[in-house]
């Protein structure tokens, strides 16, 4: 009789055990590292190629270029097509400007880039490319429109279509605490773009 009660307490103590463990899992899963900061993430995780004797990044210096000639690290968002940004500059409170249809937003972490944008009214495709390490989500609320794109992984593109009437509209990324964390910023849909 008692290695009966044993028997079904360890099967017990298993069963909780997988239902804990399936539940972290699906937790990580949902919102992969919001509670925690891991910082830079080391090259074999990354994918980057191993040096052998190098201590510091070998791309160090390919940044302190891109910073001399005014462009930041690891962001890159250049394209020649009609929907391309006009004029770019967020350090000043300008926004960037799209006269096409077409608005590229890459996602960082805890940040979109641009995140000041003035758009003219009508259908636009929002490109939305994660460049982070976490998963995202994008969302546009304002007069008259509420469109959201699902969660999207790292490395992902995904497009998003919406009719803008002319108005201001708030874009953030609602995913767990991201908002929060400063990933939001301000569209201006209006047919007077300062770069016309």
């Amino acid at each position: 009789m008692r290695s009966i009660a044993a028997y079904f307490t360890a099967l017990a103590i298993l069963g909780l055990t997988a239902v804990l463990l399936g539940w972290m899992l699906a937790r990580v899963a949902e919102h992969p590292g919001v509670l925690r900061e891991v910082g830079e993430l080391p090259r074999w995780f990354a994918a980057e190629p191993a040096v052998r004797g190098a201590r510091e990044r070998a791309s160090a210096p390919a940044e302190a270029d891109a910073a001399a000639h005014g462009h930041e690290a690891g962001v890159a968002i250049t394209s020649s097509k009609p929907g391309a940004p006009e004029k770019t500059d967020a350090a000043e409170g300008n926004y960037a400007e799209f006269a096409g249809g077409q608005i590229e937003i890459a996602f960082l972490e805890y940040e979109m880039k641009p995140n000041k944008i003035r758009v003219k009214p009508g259908a636009v495709t929002f490109v939305l490319r994660n460049e982070g390490r976490f998963a995202h989500d994008f969302h546009v609320e304002g007069p008259g429109v509420d469109a959201y794109a699902a969660k999207f992984s790292p490395g992902r593109t995904v497009r998003l279509e919406v009719a803008l009437p002319e108005g201001e509209y708030k874009i953030s990324c609602p995913l767990s605490n991201h908002d929060q964390r400063g990933m939001n910023g301000t569209l201006i849909a209006t047919a007077k773009l300062t770069g016309k």
